[in-house]
């Protein structure tokens, strides 16, 4: 499957591709504190054919899914991340006729709070993980 955005286009992928793109030591893997991590489907975002981040979904329900994302260091703070997670969450609530999508983020990660700001997401509340208190953020379908 592939996704285009203005700038990016999204692909989904293999996880083994994940450790190939750069990233910051360690960024490759999903946030040990997002919890419960079930039925992972992957994605890699592209600038002009260079793999600049990836997405990843999981813990899907008959009506609502999680994301999460990471952006390389050099294409942070560019829109890259909100526009990423907007194409791949239109998908979702267009195309594959999910309700709603969520995710996690940290409060002190305020750059990350505005990007999922930027791409439609509202804050809906707290969770707690392991002792970690996480904003969670949500998107919802129109009527849904």
């Amino acid at each position: 499957m592939e996704l285009k955005g203005p700038r990016l286009v999204i692909k989904e992928c293999d996880p083994s591709l994940l450790p190939h793109i750069p990233f910051d030591e360690g960024d490759f893997a999903l946030d040990p504190f997002v919890g419960r991590v079930e039925n992972v489907v992957y994605f890699v975002a592209y600038l002009n054919d260079v793999p600049i981040g990836h997405c990843s979904t999981y813990n899907p329900s008959q009506h609502e899914v999680e994301f999460g994302i990471t952006i390389a260091e050099g294409y942070r703070s560019k829109g890259y991340g909100a526009e990423a997670i907007k194409v791949l969450s239109d998908y979702y609530l267009s195309t594959l006729g999910f309700s709603k999508v969520h995710l996690k983020v940290l409060p002190h990660n305020g750059r990350a709070i505005r990007s999922y700001e930027k791409a439609g997401f509202t804050r809906c509340g707290k969770v707690v993980v392991d002792t970690i208190e996480f904003i969670k953020m949500e998107k919802s379908s129109i009527g849904g």
